[in-house]
């Protein structure tokens, strides 16, 4: 029996494939810790994960710029610190870095421990401390095969990113009454995303007049991230349409299972759930992106069909309320989009990496 360090702090994006990893390297008889940055979402999430997960909170600050480099380097070290130091308590076998500063500086103190470590890069277009670290890791999983173009130097495995095996267990009937919804009404899910959620819930507000025609026909389960919640809710009031405004869920499953059409940024671990879910969505990048990468991410994704991909940009007036009449209103459509991101799946993911890391162990 080994012990494995995941260190996934900072989004949803990053902590939710870990832990799915750490489901199948657990099933492999290996015990697994968490390294996570400081953030209320990654608490929470772990808390809702519905399993023994241990978190260990790791001190992290995002590079800002050659202007905060100092004050950068300094959360650095310390954040490698405090990694040794947990590293060295668990007697840990290996890393496995999903991505972001908890990441960069976990799979840093590996390194100084001379601990072998692996990396996991969902998007398309690989974040800087995965670029850093590609070289030396035992491998380097990938979401994207177009990944893999930008780590020349690598030993790079094309997996898919890891979904948790509690998405697709639940029928629409028992989600939509889970969810307190309306069984007979289509339902649009709105996902913001645990960054960027602001620019995505203001062109929803601005579309919904396109949608009134069909107010008694169509709900909305809205994530609007917590700091949003209360303006979202009411923008929602006198619009007339049923729409239940969430901060944050740690039931996706039951979301996921009940959704006729999905609006989301298009982070890749969100592509990937929506993929093991068949689900029809519309892509809007988080134009803020680091590298741009969830516009790379979205194309990728949703250029053959799976998705249908548009800049916020171009959200102006009322054009995602739009949008999302013309899809509800074209089921055949719906069906083909469902169909492509099936294919987009990878329900082995997880197993894939796990194995790997077993060996090690």
């Amino acid at each position: 029996m080994g012990q494995l360090v995941i260190a996934c702090g900072g989004t949803g994006g990053h902590l939710f494939p870990g832990l799915a990893v750490a489901e199948a390297v657990r099933r492999r008889g290996h015990n697994v810790s968490f390294f996570i940055s400081p953030k209320a979402v990654d608490r929470r999430a772990l808390e809702g994960a519905g399993e023994m997960v241990h978190g260990v909170e790791i001190p992290a600050v995002g590079w800002s710029g050659i202007l905060g480099s100092g004050k950068f380097i300094f959360h650095f070290l310390a954040a490698v610190r405090r990694a040794s130091e947990e590293i060295k308590k668990r007697n840990a076998g290996a890393i496995l870095g999903m991505g972001g500063f908890v990441s960069g500086a976990s799979v840093g103190a590996s390194r100084l421990a001379g601990l072998p470590y692996f990396l996991h890069e969902s998007n398309a277009i690989p974040g800087r401390a995965t670029q850093i670290l590609a070289k030396g890791a035992r491998k380097v999983f990938v979401g994207f095969s177009e990944c893999g173009r930008h780590l020349p130097k690598a030993k790079v495995e094309v997996t898919g990113t890891p979904v948790r095996s509690r998405l697709g267990g639940m029928t629409r009937e028992e989600a939509l009454r889970k969810l307190g919804l309306h069984p007979k009404r289509h339902l649009v899910v709105v996902l913001g995303g645990s960054q960027g959620a602001r620019g995505l819930n203001e062109a929803m507000l601005r579309g919904l007049p396109a949608m009134r025609g069909e107010v008694n026909h169509i709900q909305i389960l809205h994530l609007s991230g917590e700091a949003h919640q209360k303006s979202v809710q009411k923008g929602y009031q006198g619009s007339g349409f049923h729409a239940v405004v969430l901060g944050f869920c740690d039931e996706m499953e039951a979301v996921y299972a009940a959704a006729d059409l999905v609006v989301a940024r298009s982070g890749a671990g969100t592509l990937a759930e929506l993929a093991a879910c068949g689900l029809p969505a519309i892509l809007v990048p988080f134009p803020a992106a680091a590298a741009d990468h969830q516009t790379a991410n979205a194309h990728a994704y949703g250029d053959d069909g799976a998705g249908e991909v548009i800049a916020e940009k171009y959200l102006i007036g009322t054009e995602l309320g739009q949008r999302i009449v013309r899809l509800l209103g074209d089921s055949s459509r719906r069906n083909r989009m469902s169909q492509f991101a099936k294919a987009k799946e990878n329900p082995s993911a997880a197993e894939k990496i796990a194995e790997e890391i077993h060996h090690v162990l």
